[in-house]
């Protein structure tokens, strides 16, 4: 598909891609951008709505689906490129898609299996502990991730550079009550189990039987979980460690519970 050259950096076609660095506007707005052809493809492969792809040379244009043919392509100079997103974009082509608009627990696709495993994000606000635990979440099979607003935008650049594009992968649900939203959970059967630092909780490694559905909730990356929601769950569990460590970080924790939970139960 030959592109449409654009020549003006006032086009209103590129606002969306208009200086990226420190943009906050676009989840505001319900958008993202993927960058590289890589993080490109798999936004093309999603179910996510794609708005358009910009590149700076016809040949660099990807593949896409039959299903994508009539998604508007725009080519425009790198020099020209590099201004309006305002740093030294060497990747050559980028995307503009659209947000799924979850704000509910009742709102996923959830398979139709007894066995379920919903991660959940309280506060988590570094983008890339928030795009490692993403793709965590989608590596080891959870079903949905539920993020609070006081999260990181899990469909920043550098969040999805980092969850290597699995945000196209799993259902995140973005809530502003997680409160609410825990009790949601419960309703629809999830036992929540609180992962903690504190030697009173339940070793992970005698956690040898789980629900048919499992929330995994995971905290700040300083304090944890506030007490709040860690008082909403039905257990709590902990990893031990050795030579004096206190704590991992949030991501890794996030893939060792996953795992254990996903597949060692």
């Amino acid at each position: 598909m030959n592109p449409e050259q654009l020549d003006s950096l006032e086009d209103p076609r590129l606002a969306p891609y208009r200086g990226l660095t420190g943009k906050r506007d676009l989840r505001d707005a319900g958008l993202l951008i993927a960058e590289s052809r890589f993080l490109v493809e798999r936004l093309l492969a999603s179910s996510f709505t794609v708005e358009s792809i910009l590149v700076d040379d016809p040949t660099k244009i990807p593949d896409l689906p039959p299903e994508r043919a009539a998604t508007p392509i725009y080519c425009l100079p790198r020099p020209l490129l590099q201004e309006l997103v305002g740093f030294n974009f060497h990747r050559g082509v980028m995307a503009c898609g659209r947000r799924a608009d979850l704000t509910d627990l009742r709102q996923v696709a959830w398979p139709q299996r007894d066995r379920l495993t919903l991660a959940v994000a309280a506060q988590v606000v570094d983008p890339e502990n928030l795009g490692s635990l993403v793709r965590a979440s989608s590596a080891f099979g959870a079903d949905a991730l539920l993020i609070d607003d006081r999260c990181g935008d899990p469909f920043s650049r550098r969040a999805l550079r980092v969850s290597t594009g699995h945000a196209f992968k799993i259902p995140i649900v973005e809530t502003s009550d997680l409160i609410e939203q825990l009790q949601v959970a419960k309703s629809l059967g999830f036992e929540l189990v609180a992962t903690v630092l504190d030697e009173t909780a339940t070793p992970l490694k005698k956690e040898t039987v789980r629900p048919g559905r499992t929330a995994l909730l995971f905290g700040n990356e300083g304090f944890g979980l506030e007490a709040e929601v860690v008082a909403l769950a039905d257990r709590r569990v902990t990893i031990p460690m050795e030579r004096g460590s206190d704590s991992l970080n949030v991501s890794m924790a996030a893939g060792v519970f996953l795992y254990h939970y996903g597949y060692m139960l």
